[in-house]
């Protein structure tokens, strides 16, 4: 993933602009002139960045990130050594935007400055405003808090790169289940996008939901039928009550799975239940109601949502409105009939969503869902 130079660029105007409002408010309400030094520092924070934000786009890719970079330390430490009282501590600040550059020299460029910057300052510039004990206590907290730093940066990068890896596997799991049925490619995908929109709206009316919990649960809701043999999930026609109850197997494999793979348990669950009903007729263990868990009760109304409006093999899709019908109808037995009013809500994003991906949709409405 290249370097957003422009996003970086932004976030360090943004923060000029904030800088100009502080210095505005300390020298107008605190000291009650705008002295010379206002205008140093007011210079500085409105016109730092514009020479690099004309010249950056005829500057060689390669060297954008390290001049910028160098302009940052050039604003930063002009401000530190332009006040006529202790303000060096704001070279503390430069690693932490080093690490918007996503470059690990440049971090060690900032943790250096910082430390010479500290340096100077305590022995050379304010030697006779301090002591050499405080000197060196105030250098030691400055050593300290870059190696704490650096502990989180490299924690925040070995855990960016699992949640890719984890996100891979997400995707290749999902992946291998459709493979084994045409009819069903992209499903899992879709049922995970409308279970964020109805997630992300309960979250919005007050709700306690776990957004990315959801997101796991919902991608991985049918990994059991990996198990299940090909030719029954790509049966054109009715199944027999045999091939049926193998179906619904899918359930408890894709939860054992999902144990092995070491996936908490609360993602074990969503998983084995995305088929409970509320009236405690579903498989595979009948619960009901609110013993059924959100995200699962969640994943059953996008599940059914995106299974009415896809082609399968033993029928074409519905509409989206004949799929709004049938899912409003079956409030209260197959769903949680608190789930009404919020599946009217969040109708016209899935319908919406649904119609960019097939927009034309036939099909009759029939009250059997599963």
């Amino acid at each position: 993933m290249g370097l957003d130079i422009l996003k970086i660029l932004k976030t360090l105007w943004l923060m000029c602009f904030l800088g100009v409002v502080s210095i505005t408010a300390i020298f107008g309400l605190w000291i009650g002139e705008f002295t010379q030094l206002y205008f140093q520092m007011l210079f500085i924070l409105s016109f730092g960045f514009l020479p690099f934000t004309l010249l950056y786009r005829y500057i060689s890719i390669n060297l954008r990130a390290y001049l910028l970079f160098v302009n940052v330390c050039f604003i930063t430490a002009a401000l530190s050594f332009l006040l006529p009282f202790l303000n060096h501590i704001l070279v503390l600040f430069l690693p932490l935007i080093a690490i918007l550059f996503n470059k690990r020299r440049l971090f060690y460029i900032a943790c250096f400055f910082t430390i010479l910057s500290g340096v100077y300052a305590n022995f050379f510039q304010y030697e006779h405003e301090s002591g050499v004990l405080q000197a060196i206590i105030e250098i030691t907290y400055i050593f300290c808090y870059l190696i704490v730093l650096d502990v989180v940066v490299k924690y925040t990068i070995k855990q960016s790169k699992m949640t890719y890896i984890f996100d891979k596997t997400l995707k290749t799991l999902t992946l291998a289940v459709e493979a084994k049925d045409e009819y069903t490619r992209g499903h899992s995908i879709r049922v995970s996008d409308y279970s964020m929109i109805i997630g992300r709206y309960l979250e919005e009316i007050g709700h306690k939901v776990d957004l990315e919990t959801l997101r796991i649960s919902s991608l991985l809701h049918d990994i059991g039928k990996i198990n299940i043999p090909q030719n029954i999930l790509s049966k054109e026609g009715k199944l027999t009550n045999e091939e049926y109850n193998l179906i619904k197997m899918h359930s408890e494999h894709g939860a054992d799975l999902a144990k092995e793979l070491d996936y908490p348990e609360h993602i074990v669950k969503d998983i084995l239940y995305h088929h409970e009903r509320f009236d405690g007729t579903g498989y595979p263990k009948g619960i009901h109601g609110h013993d059924i868990p959100l995200n699962s009760r969640i994943v059953a109304v996008a599940d059914t949502f995106d299974a009415l409006t896809s082609n399968r093999s033993y029928r074409k899709a519905f509409t989206a409105e004949d799929a709004r019908k049938i899912v409003i109808d079956n409030m209260g037995s197959q769903f949680d009939p608190a789930f009404e009013s919020i599946f009217k809500a969040v109708y016209p994003a899935l319908a919406t969503y649904q119609g960019g991906i097939n927009p034309e949709k036939e099909g009759i409405p029939s009250k059997n869902v599963s």
